[in-house]
């Protein structure tokens, strides 16, 4: 029994080597490298991308600690941690300079003189040059060279019940913002904002309706925003607004907006089986006694026929009613 027991516990030291080995050959390539320790069972950072040899190192860290091999370019808006390591770091000055900064970079001090913080916002190059002064005076110098991109600032926002926010897609160009399947829907009082995520700057042209055109073009980041003041100019058959498309790329690349005028809608009598409207029951518009009501209100009255509002049923989209709704909460 203690020849197999010896024997089992040299299989399974195998194992565990072999193990280590495949983790090893797993990982060594990513981000400067990983190193596995077969007692813990951790995965970690080699560190092994830098610039240097072992008396003195410099080598830049991510957010989440790993390897930032040497090339690799900077992302705008990113902090990095940049250290210096070796032999004889811990009795030596350690000096740092930003040199060749046309990425607008910041370097900050860290705990310690051997840790630097950098973070760029524009799109360039930097030069992180670390300096050692040893015990002798004699000196060595290392220098880690970046390519920058620039900081994207969403400035755009969200939707909300007031502001509905169309971003023109990456990679747009000169083609429609959007298609006739998937047109912007929007209620006439709220404001249409058109943000440019594309790299290509974009102009949006009205015929006036429903709002003026855009007086200039947007870079990339910027936005304009666009009140929908009425559903005129609204072709019959697409039922989407005539006229608007890209200035700058021509009528091909369209913008498929299509709106809704809940006020318009509370007093139209197509809508029902019987020639009635909303203002029928509730009175005019501008004195309702439905204001403050929800789409799921209004949906759940017709749908049960509450106070006879099944006359609506199958005749009203749900578009429409959540312009109706967004009108009596105006």
């Amino acid at each position: 029994m203690t020849g197999s027991r010896s024997s089992i516990m040299r299989r399974s030291g195998l194992l565990y080597g072999a193990l280590a080995f495949v983790m090893t050959l797993l990982f060594q390539n990513c981000d400067g490298g990983f190193t596995y320790d077969p007692q813990s069972g951790l995965l970690s950072s080699a560190g092994t991308s830098g610039v240097g040899g072992t008396q003195f190192r410099i080598t830049t860290f991510n957010s989440a600690g790993l390897v930032v091999p040497e090339g690799q370019s900077f992302q705008g808006g990113i902090e990095y941690r940049i250290v210096a390591s070796g032999q004889n770091v811990s009795s030596a000055a350690i000096q740092w300079q930003l040199l060749n900064n046309t990425g607008a970079c910041m370097l900050r001090p860290g705990s310690a003189p051997e840790t630097r913080f950098v973070q760029c916002t524009a799109s360039g190059r930097v030069s992180i040059q670390s300096t050692a002064i040893w015990d002798d005076g004699s000196t060595t110098v290392l220098v880690s060279e970046r390519t920058t991109s620039e900081l994207i600032v969403d400035a755009c926002g969200a939707s909300s019940s007031n502001r509905v926010v169309f971003r023109i897609p990456n990679g747009t160009g000169a083609s429609a913002w959007n298609s006739t399947t998937s047109p912007v829907v929007v209620y006439v009082g709220q404001t249409l904002r058109v943000c440019n995520d594309d790299a290509t700057a974009h102009q949006m042209r009205t015929l006036g309706s429903p709002c003026a055109s855009q007086p200039a073009s947007m870079a990339r980041g910027a936005f304009y925003d666009c009140s929908i003041a009425n559903t005129m100019n609204v072709n019959g058959a697409t039922a989407v607004y005539n006229g608007i498309y890209d200035q700058i790329a021509g009528v091909n690349a369209a913008f498929y907006v299509r709106p809704f005028d809940g006020q318009a809608l509370y007093a139209d009598t197509t809508k029902t089986s019987n020639g009635q409207s909303c203002a029928s029951c509730h009175n005019a518009f501008t004195n309702s006694a439905k204001r403050g009501s929800s789409f799921t209100g209004i949906k759940n009255a017709i749908m049960n026929n509450t106070g006879n509002m099944g006359i609506y049923n199958g005749r009203i989209t749900d578009d429409e009613i959540r312009a109706i709704a967004f009108s009596l909460n105006q």
